[in-house]
Formats: C-alpha cells, sequence, structure tokens
C-alpha cells in the first residue's frame, strides 16, 4: 500500500509544466494591475492637494507675522490690519 505523501510526489512531479508561450495573466492580471493604478492615482492626487494646502497656510502664517510686525512698529492709535490675504 503506497502512502498519501509519497503519491502526491508521485502526481506533481509526473505533470509537465505549461509551455511559458502560452500562459498569460489574464483578464484578473489586468484587473488588479488596473485598480492598483487607479489607487496610486488617487494617492498621488490626495498628497498633492495636501501639499498645495500645506504651502498656503505656511504663506498665509508668513503675511500675518509681517503684519504683526509691521503693527509692532506703529502707534496705538491706529487699528491693526485685518487678517487674511493682503493685494
Amino acid at each position: 500500500m503506497t502512502s498519501a505523501p509519497a503519491l502526491l510526489l508521485t502526481v506533481v512531479t509526473s505533470q509537465t509544466p505549461p509551455d511559458p508561450e502560452s500562459v498569460s495573466p489574464g483578464l484578473w492580471g489586468f484587473a488588479v494591475v488596473f485598480v492598483l493604478a487607479i489607487v496610486v492615482w488617487l494617492l498621488m492626487r490626495n498628497m498633492t492637494g495636501r501639499l498645495r494646502r500645506l504651502r498656503f497656510r505656511e504663506e498665509e502664517r508668513m503675511r500675518r507675522e509681517a503684519a504683526e510686525r509691521e503693527w509692532s512698529g506703529r502707534d496705538d492709535d491706529e487699528e491693526p490690519p485685518p487678517p487674511g490675504p493682503t493685494s
């Protein structure tokens, strides 16, 4: 009587490998790559938006600090400049 592992080894080693020219990823391979490409595109878009907001906030902070420095050199009678972008 033959044991199960020996029989399995005989079946696995007796099969011929597939032809490398006929093997392709198929529809599932395409779908996985397509979904990954969309996910990467969405992540890049999100990162770009976050970097733009970060840069805008830094510029706004610098404007406010410059306005405060300018205000600190003036008389106390004057009103402070309004916060926000100046044109």
